[in-house]
């Protein structure tokens, strides 16, 4: 079996899950020997969480300075948020969505400092891998940048969230049951590293939150935080893995395709279930397993319910295997004809 090239496994020290995470953040800091810290977060989530973080991190004795997400690109705002630190700091706490945590990703990599994980929505798995994702001309890749030294999981902050970011959280881990499967034939077929723990791992994410998708469409504060926990888990398989095979495969094409296509959205995991559907087709997997706990957790089945038209996904579908040139799928080298897109997409009533 092919090895792996050699990949250094860093994980995260500390991991917090449960409710008043957020007001317990500054013991949680000096617990790691956190002194100085830098918080990054957006307009939304300093509105609704900053004054108990700032409280929390002033109990604690900590030194501490807000910067907001500008909207800038991901490496200006870095360089933005670098410039206006007044002092040194320790390391860089990301309170928000993926952009604010990509963001401070990157800023921990260049200022050599750590990275800890506030997501309040619990929207993919980004919240504890080590990965950015990075657009390149009409290609997608994702580069490893920084692991996050912690991850703070307050479940009463993410039960909270817009059922959509649910649905897009959901739609991320239910990709796994396709990612796994696109991984192992690239092992079976271009002798590329496949690692079987990690695939079973991620596979098992997939397969135990579709059983919980009832609970996560209640919104019960029991599902959301299986789902957190699942999220979670597969971003540490990433660093596992050295690779985000285990959890990203033909389905995330299919959604950057369609971002590419309608310009980038929020709903990045929403398109991955819808994808999930149809490659489950393609892999001869149980598709309809997967369509009806999309639909049990009130995540989207179909393209429309995306806000995308028919021609829109057929267009998708033909242009996914492109996406990511290196990266060997169900959809093969090059991808389906609009004929085959069309009725994948008709079979499994995307469209």
């Amino acid at each position: 079996m092919p090895e792996a090239r050699p990949h250094r496994i860093e994980l995260p020290r500390v991991i917090v899950v449960g409710d008043d995470v957020v007001g317990k953040i500054g013991g949680e800091l000096a617990a790691l020997e956190i002194g100085r810290v830098g918080v990054l977060t957006s307009k939304t989530p300093f509105k609704l969480f900053g004054k108990r973080i700032e409280e929390s991190l002033k109990a604690s004795g900590l030194e501490f300075q807000f910067f907001l997400d500008n909207g800038r690109p991901h490496e200006e705002l870095r360089d933005d948020f670098l410039a206006d630190m007044r002092t040194e700091i320790d390391g860089v706490l990301g309170v928000g969505g993926g952009r604010v945590l990509d963001a401070s990703k990157l800023i921990a990599e260049k200022s050599g400092t750590s990275f800890f994980s506030l997501p309040t929505i619990p929207s993919h798995d980004g919240i504890a891998s080590p990965l950015v994702s990075t657009v390149g001309g009409s290609t997608r890749s994702s580069r490893f940048v920084k692991t996050p030294q912690a991850v703070f999981a307050d479940i009463s902050v993410l039960a909270g969230s817009p059922h959509q970011y649910v649905a897009s959280g959901f739609g991320d881990v239910i990709g796994k049951y396709t990612a796994v499967r696109d991984w192992r034939l690239a092992h079976l077929l271009l002798g590329e590293y496949y690692g079987e723990y990690t695939a079973n791992m991620a596979l098992e994410s997939a397969e135990m939150m579709m059983r919980k998708a009832e609970e996560v469409g209640e919104g019960s504060p029991g599902g959301i935080r299986e789902l957190v926990e699942a999220l979670v888990n597969c971003g540490i398989l990433i660093s596992i893995a050295g690779t985000s095979r285990p959890c990203s495969g033909s389905e995330h094409l299919f959604s950057h395709a369609l971002d590419r296509i309608k310009g980038v959205s929020t709903s990045h995991g929403q398109q991955v279930g819808v994808g999930t559907i149809m490659m489950s087709y393609l892999h001869d997997a149980d598709w309809e397993k997967v369509r009806n706990s999309l639909s049990e957790a009130k995540a989207p089945t179909s393209g429309r319910e995306l806000g995308a038209s028919d021609e829109e996904v057929v267009k998708a579908l033909t242009l996914a295997a492109s996406m990511r040139p290196d990266r060997y799928t169900i959809l093969g080298e090059k991808g389906l004809s609009e004929e085959a897109a069309r009725d994948l997409a008709k079979n499994t009533r995307v469209i």
